[in-house]
């Protein structure tokens, strides 16, 4: 069973991380399909997970279903999601569904680098760079350049 989304059935033990509300599950459809086509046609992107300090490629962690990913309504601007690594527990901020789909698929992939063992402190960009190896941002994302999901996504995968 792959990773899971928190409509209502997780109570998540990470405080602030609740269900998602129904006018956000097409959203997360949309993301569930489009991570399965990415690890499906993008080896580039397995590859780079298996280099993060877990070993774990994508589509190990996409098919982990101890893996919840919850909204965050209190994760503050300027950030998009909040991972608990040792919980495997995601929160998803309300900042990334503004901005739309493309940055919720972003943040969610930033989110399992995280969870994979890419660390969040001390100008380490390997969470960005994850992003990038998945086909979405730009090089100045690889490059430590700029912070992703905030570069404009330029999808490979179509609509």
């Amino acid at each position: 069973m792959p990773f899971q989304f928190n409509i209502g059935d997780h109570v998540s033990p990470q405080a602030g991380f609740v269900e998602f509300s129904a006018p956000q599950h097409d959203q997360l459809k949309w993301c569930r399909s489009k991570l399965f086509k990415m690890v499906a046609g993008n080896l580039s992107c397995d590859d780079y997970f298996r280099s993060l300090p877990n070993s774990r490629t994508l589509t190990d962690l996409i098919n982990d279903s101890s893996i919840w990913v919850n909204y965050g309504p209190g994760i503050a601007t300027p950030f998009y999601g909040k991972t608990y690594s040792a919980s495997g527990e995601i929160g998803i901020a309300d900042s990334a569904f503004r901005m739309g789909r493309w940055t919720v698929l972003a943040t969610i992939i930033h989110e399992l680098a995280h969870v994979n063992g890419a660390p969040g402190r001390g100008g380490d960009t390997r969470a960005e760079e994850a992003v990038y190896h998945c086909g979405l941002g730009t090089s100045d994302a690889y490059y430590g350049l700029d912070e992703v999901p905030g570069t404009p996504c330029y999808p490979e995968y179509g609509d």
